[in-house]
């Protein structure tokens, strides 16, 4: 697998960096997927796309360039966003320098907080957007899942506020591991306060009906009884673009592609033939 890793920003003390992952055959288009790692905002890591699947869109001619972000709460959410605004910025100024493509033509990519990340981003309307891709995602945070205790959640051993504000550093990261930082996002969920970690949510974090009627073709999968993100926001979505293929999986996971397995490789195999069909012509 050929990779390579460029510094897209540096902030705060923080080089946030870039993977690319070459097509193992040229496109004639030099179709990219900009992809964007879930965990809640507040863990996560830029290559935790697993092999698997991104084997898939290498061996189709896809290339897949995947960021980095700092984390909340050390930063806000609109803080977030500012950067990965710079990252979309970064590979349109470069993909012909740096990564030496012939096209800036590409695709948003996020899968559950990524997701948010990748809708939100897909409001600036980019000349070179040609689709967005948003696995259990959402794009406003107005679902009472989000504000009140999850009883999903509730079934893990408690992580008081307390114990869990320990794993919060006192400068800007993006060292959020599973292992370091799931505690934090757990017991957010648990106690009902995930979003006091987010900061302000201002109407520019949130996309609005008129906003969605401008999107460029989505392709969605959700699980119907996700216990984490409800599939009502992936709905409404649904039915506010114009050019959407929603796949509900009769599933009560979340991230159900976290591994290899047959009903997760059919999903990235009919987005495979999505994606040829908005390159084609």
């Amino acid at each position: 697998m050929n990779t390579q890793c460029f510094i897209y920003k540096n902030w705060e003390q923080l080089s946030l960096k870039a993977s690319f992952f070459s097509a193992a055959k040229t496109a004639a288009k030099n179709r990219t997927i900009l992809y964007f790692h879930g965990g809640g905002f507040l863990f996560g890591e830029r290559e935790d796309l697993p092999k698997p699947y991104l084997e898939l869109f290498l061996e189709s001619g896809l290339n897949v360039l995947s960021f980095d972000y700092p984390l909340a709460p050390e930063i806000p959410l609109s803080e977030i966003v500012d950067c990965l605004e710079e990252a979309v910025r970064w590979f349109l100024e470069n993909y012909q320098t740096q990564l030496k493509l012939s096209e800036p033509e590409f695709f948003l990519f996020g899968r559950s907080a990524g997701g948010y990340l990748a809708s939100i981003l897909t409001t600036n309307n980019y000349e070179h957007q040609r689709g967005l891709i948003r696995f259990y995602g959402y794009h406003h945070f107005d679902h009472s899942d989000f504000v009140l205790p999850s009883a999903f959640y509730q079934r893990f051993p408690k992580v008081p506020p307390l114990i869990a504000q320990q794993y919060i550093k006192k400068r800007p990261t993006i060292d959020g591991t599973l292992a370091e930082r799931f505690s934090l996002y757990l017991s957010a969920r648990q106690y009902g306060n995930w979003l006091s970690y987010l900061g302000p949510i201002t109407d520019k974090l949130t996309v609005n009906t008129e906003q969605l009627e401008q999107f460029p073709p989505v392709f969605m999968a959700h699980c119907q009884k996700d216990p984490d993100v409800p599939i009502d926001s992936s709905r409404q979505l649904s039915e506010a673009v114009k050019h959407c293929l929603f796949l509900e999986l009769d599933l009560a996971e979340h991230d159900f592609d976290r591994e290899e397995n047959p009903a997760a490789i059919e999903v990235y195999q009919k987005l495979i033939g999505w994606l040829n069909d908005q390159t084609q012509g």
